[in-house]
């Protein structure tokens, strides 16, 4: 049966920095988060996470629910955070340092309530993945990539500690050397070699991504729903785990927003049809 034939629910909520689509498939037992700002590559603002944070929190708690997955709307996952914003950051408007560090705080907040979800999460990524949108491959419980992926953590080159955790997260998935890679050297990486290095569980052809996640929210769906939920509270990753690290990365954030280096280097991160 196809997508569009299934009985689906949605839910939307818009704004004009970003929409996140919630659907319900398969008699409601898959969730799928879509981040849908394709103009600006679907930039995470503030207000998108709002958004993120205020569907997870509505599904949380549904006993039908098996599966969730997160994908991007048009041909990219996301640029990381929105221009605007990274931009805002370092112009001193919002504070010193511990302003900085609260409003980053509050940034990681909205995205990592993924982690509170009671069954696996399965991310599908596809096109650009920058800056801090690797959150979706390394925080989730099963990353698919396809062929188009072009993933680069690019905190370094800002002159900016990497946030979100995204230090702890690499080096959890896939060891010190290749994180040093990924977060130091800045290597990008397409959907294959990101396959070779363990950053997502499988790469398939272009377009597929989604397809495939699906698939597997099925075969999650199919499996006895209590022992998949144990499952995923004894090994999956939990918020807690991140609370010290997160710490210690607001704080570096804050000083860094703050530095000419960083400001001279923002201020040519991305094309202006993405801000």
């Amino acid at each position: 049966m196809s997508i569009q034939a299934e009985e689906k629910t949605a839910n939307t909520i818009g704004s004009n920095e970003g929409t996140v689509h919630l659907e319900r498939l398969d008699d409601r037992t898959i969730a799928v988060l879509t981040l849908d700002d394709p103009i600006r590559a679907n930039a995470m603002s503030p207000t998108m996470g709002d958004i993120f944070t205020s569907h997870i929190r509505s599904i949380q708690n549904d006993p039908v629910l098996r599966a969730v997955i997160i994908r991007g709307a048009g041909k990219d996952i996301s640029i990381g955070g929105h221009r605007d914003m990274l931009i805002r950051l370092g112009s001193g408007e919002l504070g010193g340092e511990k302003e900085l560090h609260d409003f980053m705080m509050k940034f990681y907040n909205r995205w990592l309530p993924m982690l509170d979800l009671p069954v696996p999460v399965i991310s599908a990524l596809q096109g650009d993945c920058i800056g801090v949108a690797p959150v979706f491959a390394l925080a989730s419980d099963i990353a698919i990539a396809d062929e188009t992926l072009n993933l680069q953590v690019t905190f370094a080159n800002l002159a900016l500690y990497p946030g979100m955790a995204l230090p702890g997260l690499l080096m959890r998935k896939v060891g010190q050397t290749r994180t040093t890679l990924l977060a130091i050297a800045g290597e990008t990486v397409n959907g294959r070699e990101a396959e070779r290095l363990g950053l997502v569980e499988r790469c398939v052809p272009a377009g597929k991504a989604f397809d495939e996640a699906l698939r597997i929210a099925r075969n999650i769906a199919a499996a006895g729903p209590d022992t998949v939920r144990l499952l995923k509270k004894n090994i999956g990753l939990k918020k807690e785990d991140l609370f010290a690290e997160l710490e210690q990365n607001g704080i570096q954030q804050g000083k860094d927003f703050q530095t000419e280096e960083y400001r001279k280097r923002i201020a040519n991160y991305l094309p202006n049809n993405y801000a």
